[in-house]
């Protein structure tokens, strides 16, 4: 039987991600909540996880209540920023759902962001790749997102700019303890006024970005699918001869001019697409799969 399948990425919200379905604009009959698992190091994470832990509980019992089934899935929470792995997970998870001929709702509304995009593109690539294929994709498949009645941030700095002149006028008591939250106050407020609601920029493993590439294409050959499949999981091979050399060996294929031209031929059309990376080393040319081409494979091999 046909399902009305929302899936939500949890974040720090609760109200726009059950409001559109237990107010009844929109229909469900199963969701299933994208979460995080394990501990983080660092005591603002793991405060933003308790959180994020408190919001998935809360979700899970009151669409209970609202008689839809509910499914969690989680990331280790070293993931929740490696858009390589989210992205395969996310195209596997919402395909799979469709080829169960079921209606699936992406809710983008929270945190983090990457999750989101990552749920985000893969429904995207997976309508421009199928929708020859798959009957209605379009109508099967949609992305939504709710916009907040209020952003709570600013009703906690008001909060705390009354506390600030409350504790201001009391500091004439000499009491140390007020003294000291007046502080702490006035210096917190400082910093969000110069900050904004974050600070920083956190280390990802050497780098303070997540890159979101495009999403990889259908438009491959058969010929070139073979090359993507064999470069997988490889270190970049030194040459184009090397790779038509070590491909024919692989495909049982005679190594000769014409296999070479082949292969020299079909990378540089992956080249074109984005699928590869080809970085000069002397007159030869170093090839390797890009994270394009990396993603492709992950999505399509079975």
């Amino acid at each position: 039987m046909t399902e009305r399948v929302h899936i939500i990425p949890v974040g720090f919200d609760f109200e726009r991600l059950i409001y559109p379905i237990s107010q009844g604009q929109m229909e469900a009959d199963r969701v299933v909540l994208i979460t995080h698992e394990g501990d983080p190091d660092d005591e603002a994470t793991s405060k933003a996880a308790q959180l994020a832990s408190n919001m998935t509980r809360r979700l899970e019992d009151s669409f209970k209540l609202i008689d839809v089934e509910v499914q969690r899935e989680s990331i280790e929470i070293e993931g929740m920023f490696d858009y390589e792995t989210l992205y395969p997970m996310a195209y596997d998870y919402i395909l799979d759902e469709l080829k169960a001929n079921n209606e699936v709702f992406i809710n983008i509304s929270s945190m983090p962001r990457t999750v989101a995009f990552a749920f985000a593109t893969a429904a995207d690539s997976i309508i421009a790749e199928f929708q020859e294929d798959m009957d209605e994709v379009r109508d099967q498949l949609h992305t939504y997102y709710v916009s907040p009645e209020e952003y709570l941030v600013h009703r906690m700095m008001e909060v705390l700019e009354n506390a600030a002149d409350t504790l201001d006028d009391l500091k004439q008591y000499e009491d140390l303890t007020v003294h000291s939250q007046y502080e702490e106050i006035v210096q917190l407020l400082d910093r969000i006024n110069e900050s904004g609601v974050t600070e920083g920029a956190r280390d990802l493993d050497g780098q303070m970005y997540v890159e979101f590439p495009s999403s990889p294409g259908s438009d491959v050959e058969n010929f070139e699918e073979t090359i993507l499949n064999f470069l997988f999981g490889k270190d970049p091979i030194s040459s184009t001869s090397a790779l038509a050399e070590q491909l024919a060996e692989e495909e049982g294929e005679e190594y000769d001019e014409s296999f070479r031209s082949r292969v020299q031929y079909n990378v540089s059309k992956l080249d074109e697409k984005g699928y590869v990376d080809r970085e000069k080393e002397g007159n030869r040319l170093e090839t390797q799969l890009s994270t394009m081409g990396r993603m492709w494979v992950e999505t399509h091999r079975r």
